[in-house]
């Protein structure tokens, strides 16, 4: 059975495949090392930010912080891998990358 995903600025995808597809879209938008500039983008990954933040594990520190300033595209290495991710800037100073995939599969 689909489960849909619903975010918290109202957006709402009837499964979960159309919700990964439409931010694997918007990632493939923007080239690394781009600001995420279009208004509509940035509300839909803050709105996804508030999905991944909920999702966390007792413990685990949350991606908003203090404040979301904005999100770029980025390479990020571990282990043995690139990729290129969102990352989500704060208003400290501080960036993060952060998994649409977990924020979607997870919620």
């Amino acid at each position: 059975m689909a489960k849909p995903v619903t975010l918290s600025n109202g957006r709402v995808w009837s499964t979960r495949s159309a919700a990964l597809k439409f931010f694997k879209d918007m990632l493939a938008r923007y080239e690394v090392g781009e600001t995420v500039g279009l208004p509509g983008d940035h509300a839909d990954l803050l709105a996804l930010l508030v999905r991944y933040d909920a999702v966390l594990a007792p413990g685990e520190q949350g991606k908003i912080g203090v404040g979301v300033s904005h999100f770029s595209k980025q390479w990020a290495s571990a282990e043995g891998y690139s990729t290129a991710c969102f990352y989500v800037h704060r208003t400290d100073g501080t960036i993060d990358d952060f998994s649409y995939v977990r924020a979607i599969n997870e919620g």
